[in-house]
């Protein structure tokens, strides 16, 4: 492809402009040790900055042997350099390269233990770019560049082992980030996605990564292995006291907009936000990567399925009452509107033979939400906490969907046919609270928690299922199934939940945790079926067969008790409970009850050992049981779509998971990896079986089955390279699966034996900050085999490759360009099975400080955004068309709000 050798000349060019100037540049030497024992310091962290404004020239973090090399220094220029290790401290010397030494190696640095931390004062500017602390990764976010506007998203971008996706999902190290702060409280309820569109880099400080564990976790100082990251925003110091934020307007083509805003204000422990938006481009609501029309190329995106218009606002805010009172809280509102067209094509595959099923959906979707959280923390004593949680969300939703289908035999003769419309309307309220009380006592190690947790939630619909279906016997009909019902429900759900833990220490590095755990869940479903009565014009002929109340009652108490053990570079820990469940299904409408009674263990063990400062290795196990839903429950059919009836099984048991992981990361200097591997196998799983009668019509029920497993392997690798003012970061992956899963076909039992293997490689190049070029690519091979009827083995494989770049000189113009490739070889016949999305913008900063920009933005280009996919299962293969939006034009203006000092 043309573009393609572009990209090489561009890197060919750069290269050899790069080599020119290698002459004016050397290399600093050195090993850092303690001043006092003489041992090598592993991951201190080693940067040289230009004595005449404080820029970072390079950085590097020493090795085992405390051994580190900086490159690209230039010569005959005064240089400072900063050496920083948690515990020691900080070391600065000035250093200069003369003309004629390309290498300076320097004496021994000896650095000194710290004592008093709090009095070891960095100048900001001087501090190094990343920072390894026991369970916190630190950025400091002025060492890194990235073009003028930039947001969060944009910095994320750039720090090593970072990833985030198109949808705005970010992953650091492997594991996903669920939770974000701002100053250490959450901000618009923690979700990471508003601060990564909307926050802009240049207020912020450092980025901390944590653990996003419970409070019962980290007062305990427990981990399971399978917990998100958090990230933990800082401001600078002149942001914690003025108003900051962005307002942006824009109009396109087809009758296209966008508008919106977000303002800050801060000032010391007061923090409030507001942010607003609209479009009908596919941007969604307020929450996510869907908000903000911003300069990162991430925006240039054509959106999801349908074509929606949204509105949304909302606010946040935190302060502190006193000393020992902290509030936070937020209130959101989101409102949509949602038209939808898609045509699909089913292969059904029975055991014996085969038919397909064709159906065209009109669906038109209205959505509104309102959603308001409040945590408030109250310190008793330097000793005891307690922290009060509340979230209150309610919604109401209006939905019709009209349907026109038809099943045909393999020799094309019609088996039925139908015409159905089937309109809700529906309104929910979810109340959720917990309180929280932790106390530790004089002894070291000894503490006592208290938990407790309340939901509710309720959801009443009215539905109106209007059709007919004809069945067909050689090409004629030979019977008709006229629907005119109309259905009121009602679903209810409470749940509680206490836990109580003691720690007490057995000596220096073993505790012990005893913990009880109180839980019930009750769930009521009442669903009232009428006909159409044609004399008296109402829906008053009760439906019996669509006519339920039902209820689940849920209590388990689970004691256990967890040995834990910590020693320098080892920790582990290995527990077990018991759990006592009883579950009662009561079928009210018939008086009939169902009460089960397990008996669980519920084992638990990890073991972790830090090969290095940076480096570490665990391995963690643990069983749980999740009890069906009321959904899954109830014995009543659900026709809203008349040819494909849903049915409850009240028999259905707990399912119980066993889950093995290990974890394996390291990162040095400019280098990170990351080994996992992890096994499941699950006890009563529930699936859905299938099954078809003589007239075409499929139903599908709930059921238990035994010997489901797989298991999953990823490897992760990434390394920064600066030159100058040249910096380019390689990412490489590889992961892959292999499951095991037992279902039904038309009854008939079928065993999947899946196989998936993924490769991808991505490179980051930056070139000061005018030039930015990201490509990536990725393949991944598909496999299943099939047992226990004649379906055909499924092999497929995809292929993505994605294009970002920006350009940035003269200064007052930045160009964009994302450009997203996509093979999948299982597209049906008659379809591209390649698809390029081409998206590109044109930005003018305006007004002597550049705060204000002008924007031009083309999205879809090619006009190949399709809306085609295909999936595969034991029992069906489907092509499915969905509406999408196409290519639109949008010029917008944008204004950054920045206004520091100000109470």
């Amino acid at each position: 492809m043309r573009w393609s050798a572009g990209i090489i000349v561009c890197f060919l060019l750069v290269s050899t402009c790069i080599q020119a100037q290698r002459t004016h540049y050397g290399v600093i030497k050195g090993t850092v040790v303690d001043s006092f024992s003489r041992r090598s310091l592993e991951s201190s962290s080693v940067a040289v900055y230009l004595a005449k404004d404080s820029s970072l020239v390079n950085y590097a973090l020493t090795t085992q042997k405390g051994e580190f090399t900086i490159e690209d220094v230039p010569v005959s220029t005064s240089c400072t350099l900063v050496i920083t290790n948690r515990g020691y401290e900080t070391f600065t010397m000035a250093v200069s390269l003369k003309p004629d030494a390309k290498v300076l190696v320097l004496d021994t640095i000896l650095l000194i233990k710290s004592y008093n931390e709090l009095k070891a004062v960095t100048v900001r500017a001087l501090r190094p770019p990343v920072s390894v602390k026991p369970d916190t990764l630190e950025f400091n976010v002025s060492s890194f560049k990235t073009m003028p506007n930039a947001m969060i998203e944009d910095l994320l971008k750039q720090l090593p082992g970072v990833e985030v996706d198109k949808d705005g999902n970010i992953t650091i190290n492997g594991k996903k980030v669920s939770k974000l702060m701002v100053d250490g409280r959450e901000f618009f309820g923690g979700d990471p996605k508003i601060a990564l569109k909307n926050l802009p880099k240049d207020v912020i400080d450092k980025l901390q990564v944590v653990d996003n564990k419970s409070r019962e976790s980290r007062f305990n100082k427990t981990s399971n292995g399978n917990e998100d990251l958090a990230i933990n925003l800082t401001l600078r110091k002149e942001a914690q006291k003025g108003w900051f934020g962005r307002l942006s307007a824009g109009y396109g083509t087809n009758d296209r907009y966008e508008g919106g805003g977000m303002v800050n204000f801060f000032n010391g422990t007061k923090q409030f936000s507001i942010i607003g938006n609209a479009n009908n481009t596919n941007r969604g609501s307020i929450s996510g990567s869907d908000f903000n029309i911003s300069t990162s190329q991430s925006t240039l995106d054509g959106g999801g399925g349908g074509l929606t218009r949204a509105a949304s606002g909302g606010l946040n805010f935190s302060d502190n009452i006193g000393r020992q009172i902290k509030l936070n809280g937020s209130y959101f509102y989101n409102n949509s509107h949602t038209d939808n067209f898609s045509r699909s094509q089913r292969k059904n595959i029975l055991p014996d033979s085969s038919f397909w099923y064709n159906a065209d959906d009109n669906n038109v979707n209205d959505y509104s939400n309102h959603r308001f959280t409040l945590n408030a923390s109250y310190n008793i004593d330097t000793l005891t906490e307690v922290h009060i949680t509340s979230n209150v969300n309610t919604n109401i939703s209006n939905s019709v969907n009209g349907k026109v289908a038809n099943s045909k035999a393999e020799n094309g003769d019609l088996i039925n046919t139908s015409g159905n419309t089937y309109s809700t309307k529906g309104n929910g309220k979810d109340i959720s609270g917990e309180l929280f009380i932790s106390h530790r006592f004089r002894k070291q190690g000894r503490g006592l928690t208290l938990g407790l947790n309340y939901n509710y939630n309720d959801q009443t619909s009215l539905s109106d299922n209007i059709g007919q279906n004809d069945f067909y016997k050689n090409n004629l009909v030979d019977s008709t199934d006229l629907v005119n019902q109309r259905s009121t429900g009602s679903n209810t759900g409470k749940m509680l939940n206490f836990t109580a833990t003691y720690a007490e220490p057995v000596n220096k590095y073993i505790s012990a945790i005893f913990r009880y755990n109180y839980s019930k869940n009750y769930n009521y479903s009442d669903k009232l079926t009428n006909r159409f009565n044609a004399v008296t014009g109402k829906y008053d002929l009760e439906d019996t067969a669509f006519t339920n109340a039902y209820s689940n009652t849920n209590i388990t108490h689970t004691p256990d008790v967890t040995f834990t053990f910590n020693k320098d570079k080892y920790r582990a820990a290995i527990g077990s409970g018991v759990q006592f469940l009883t579950q009662d299904n009561l079928t009210i409408t018939s008086g009939n009850l169902l009460h089960q009674y397990y008996l669980n263990f519920t084992p638990s063990a990890n073991v972790g050992y830090n090969f290095s400062k940076t480096g570490s290795v665990a391995v963690y196990y643990n069983g749980r049981s999740q009890q069906p839903s009321i959904q899954q429950l109830q014995p009543v059919p659900d026709n809203s779509n008349p040819l494909y009836v849903q049915l409850g099984n009240p028999d259905l048991r707990p399912s119980f998971f066993h889950n093995i992981n290990m974890q394996v990361r390291e990162s040095k200097g400019n280098s990170y990896w990351f080994a996992g591997f992890g096994f499941n196998s699950t006890q009563n799983q529930i699936i859905t079986q299938t099954w078809f009668d003589d007239v075409g019509k499929q139903y599908s029920q709930p059921v238990n089955v035994n010997g489901n497993y797989g298991t999953s392997g990823n490897l992760q690798y990434s390394k920064t390279w600066k030159r100058r003012e040249v910096v380019l970061r390689m990412n490489l992956g590889s992961n892959g699966y292999y499951s095991r899963n037992k279902t039904f076909s038309n009854l008939e039992p079928v065993t999947s034996n899946s196989y998936s293997l993924s490769e991808s490689v991505g490179l980051n190049f930056t070139y000061k900050q005018v030039l930015s070029i990201m490509p990536t690519y990725s393949i991944r091979f598909n496999k299943t085999h099939y047992t226990g009827q004649s379906v055909q083995d499924a092999s497929f494989n995809t292929k993505t490759f994605s294009l970002s770049a920006f350009w940035n000189e003269p200064k007052w113009l930045i160009l964009e360009n994302n450009l997203q490739y996509n093979y999948n070889s299982q597209i049906a016949p008659g379809f591209n099975k390649s698809v390029t999305m081409w998206s590109a913008a044109a930005n003018v900063l305006l007004f002597k400080k550049q705060e204000a920009m002008l924007r031009l933005a083309v999205y879809d280009i090619l006009k190949q955004n399709a809306g085609v996919s295909r999936t595969i299962t034991q029992t069906f293969i489907e092509d499915r068309q969905t509406q999408v939006l196409q290519q639109y034009f949008l010029l917008s203006f944008i204004y950054n709000i920045r206004k520091f000092g100000v109470k």
